[in-house]
């Protein structure tokens, strides 16, 4: 068996550091082995100077094909301001430069968002020596060493070593038959009854408005304590399973408290609200090296196809060091994978994927999944339901803003192989 844990940092308190200290006793140290490399990377990306100005003090980040360097002063290409802490996050990744950005906590007084958040695969490299992702150098192969055939689904009753195996390889799994149409049947119906018990103004539903005009609850929170019947079927065998494929000690979230599940309804022509999501990794707030590969379980109360919504990976993604959004210029495949009834998906937290928006058919869903065991050291940080959503909010917000920035036509067109 396997592993997908990929975690590098503890997840422990962050001591806060100023620019000046930072660059000194941390950059210089790592420049000598990774700054030619961190160069090529960042001219492969098309990256320009980064600067950053942290309560005054003021560096700018150089790289050039096959060298980088840090200069004392600001570069007006890319002038990125922020307090002691959210610099002392960034660099231990606490937070991305997505989610400095999402959460308002970055001043970007030159330059744009994708410009900071481009910067990302290249500061991890220099943080983490996590190599950026070039293209061609992830491949796939089964446990005898021949091609992997990425259009596969298991059961439950497959070979776990060979689940495993290609979890690792992929990011993502496809296992038939999980649940029954019965029991589905009775998830739909705790779902229409907390459909119909939400307001606008709960803070526990996001809201969509379709074409004809019509607001509905698209995404109900914390559903595991609104259906007796979901909580059933998560505190079953059948689900503790799919936690255990890899040599990863996972914990899986408590089905009895707290926003642990949440029930998705899907409806055709949604012009507004977070429904349909675009291409995005789970960790794209911040937190790789502390907390992935997490495990995200998709428990299809519906079937789900091209039509209605289904679920898109792009197989191996969690693999790559690259920006978390987005999969232009990416050469890694796309794959849709369709579901009937009582099917789960798994992907890993930083899988891409995208949820294709439905043309004729409404789709339901319900997403919950598994964290990785806390480690000696780690001090487990307590967050309110109401931090969690907001970070889920922007991270929501974000890719929807992204996806309506284009056509259906050539988002449909580009997910598949």
């Amino acid at each position: 068996m396997t592993t997908v844990d990929f975690r590098t940092r503890p997840d422990c308190d962050v001591t806060t550091t100023d620019l000046a200290t930072f660059v000194d006793e941390q950059v210089a140290g790592v420049l000598d082995s990774r700054g030619a490399e961190a160069g090529r990377a960042a001219a492969r990306l098309g990256l320009v100077p980064l600067s950053f100005d942290v309560e005054g003090e003021q560096y700018t980040f150089v790289p050039s094909d096959g060298a980088f360097e840090v200069r004392h002063g600001l570069d007006q290409a890319l002038v990125i301001a922020l307090d002691r802490v959210a610099f002392s996050e960034l660099v231990n990744d606490v937070v991305s430069t997505f989610g400095l950005t999402m959460s308002g906590r970055a001043d970007i007084r030159v330059g744009s968002v994708d410009a900071f958040v481009a910067w990302e695969p290249v500061l991890r490299y220099l943080l983490d020596g996590r190599a950026v992702y070039e293209p061609g150098t992830i491949g796939f192969s089964d446990r005898d060493g021949s091609p992997l055939e990425l259009r596969q689904s298991f059961t439950l009753d497959s070979d776990p070593r060979e689940i495993g195996h290609f979890l690792a390889q992929a990011g993502f799994l496809h296992i038939e038959g999980v649940f029954s149409e019965a029991e589905m049947a009775a998830v739909s119906h705790d779902l229409d009854d907390a459909m119909a018990a939400a307001d606008r103004d709960d803070g526990a539903s996001w809201w969509a408005q379709t074409e004809a005009g019509e607001w509905y609850p698209a995404r109900i929170l914390g559903f595991n304590q609104r259906s007796p019947a979901l909580r059933t079927l998560l505190h079953s065998e059948r689900f503790a399973t799919i936690g255990t494929f890899t040599v990863d000690e996972y914990l899986q979230r408590d089905p009895d408290v707290g926003d642990s599940a949440e029930g998705l309804l899907k409806k055709v022509q949604v012009i507004q609200g977070i429904s349909d999501v675009s291409w995005h990794k789970d960790c794209a707030m911040g937190g790789h090296s502390r907390s992935c590969c997490g495990l995200t379980v998709g428990i299809s109360v519906t079937g789900a196809g091209r039509d209605n919504g289904e679920l898109g990976v792009v197989p191996g993604s969690h693999r790559a060091n690259i920006v978390p959004l987005g999969v232009e210029g990416l050469d890694l495949h796309r794959l849709p994978l369709p579901t009937r009834t009582g099917d789960v998906t798994v992907h890993c937290s930083c899988t891409l994927h995208m949820s294709r928006p439905p043309v004729s058919a409404e789709r339901r869903v319900v997403y919950t999944g598994f964290g990785l065991a806390p480690r000696p050291g780690d001090q487990v940080v307590e967050r309110t339901p109401e931090e969690i959503r907001g970070d889920r909010a922007r991270l929501g917000d974000q890719v929807m803003g992204r996806q309506q920035r284009q056509e259906l036509s050539s988002r449909t067109a580009s997910f598949e192989l």
